[in-house]
């Protein structure tokens, strides 16, 4: 196998070994966790543009290998039994068909886990997405049961001042009345008063008359 046949295949392992990593149960942490240092570190970001360049290469030389391939099955149509160039032949397109198989399954992964890893990056949003609504859910409904607690004593409060405005009504009433009671004595004290007073000028008048 040649070098970059070899290079393929190691990719080949790479990408089954990540595959199997991406579909692995894994706590949301930690896969929240291993997602968000690809998504940020500069490395994997070179190491991804590379890979893009890599698989460039690897889909000329799936061309190469299916156009190899096409040339051998013509070769076959067209051979003079003979025994050693069909053996060499056939060798041939084994290779050729190894080397279909192996570009094209590298291809196709490629695209596997390129559609896998945005599914997941969009679950791990939703996650994201969700536990922030229920956090805002809950402080939503602490600050809705805090409002409820303050209308509640609020309510009470209103109520305690609306007795008491009452027993002040009553208790203004009741001076009201208390005043009446004090000007009507006082009437009646006025009256008495200025009788005594009448009463004593006729006496005095009296016993100058005597």
């Amino acid at each position: 196998m040649t070098i970059y046949y070899t290079t393929t295949f190691f990719i080949l392992v790479i990408e089954m070994i990540v595959f199997c990593i991406l579909v692995l149960p894994l706590p949301s942490r930690w896969r929240r966790a291993l997602f968000k240092f690809a998504s940020t570190s500069p490395l994997v970001g070179k190491a991804l543009n590379t890979l893009r360049i890599i698989f460039g290469f690897i889909f000329v030389l799936f061309i190469d290998a299916v156009n190899r391939l096409q040339r051998i099955e013509e070769g076959e149509e067209n051979h003079n039994h003979d025994y050693g160039y069909e053996v060499g032949l056939k060798a041939r397109k084994f290779y050729a068909q190894r080397n279909l198989y192996l570009t094209g399954f590298t291809l196709f992964l490629s695209l596997i886990l390129e559609r896998t890893s945005s599914l997941i990056i969009q679950m791990l949003k939703r996650e994201e997405e969700l536990e922030y609504a229920k956090e805002e859910h809950v402080s939503t409904t602490q600050d809705q049961e805090r409002l409820e607690n303050m209308e509640a004593t609020y309510k009470n409060k209103i109520a305690a001042l609306k007795l008491e405005v009452d027993e002040l009504r009553k208790q203004e009433k009741d001076m009201e009345n208390l005043k009446k009671q004090v000007e009507q004595q006082s009437e009646e004290y006025s009256q008495l008063v200025n009788r005594h007073e009448a009463l004593q000028q006729r006496a005095k008048e009296s016993k100058k008359d005597i």
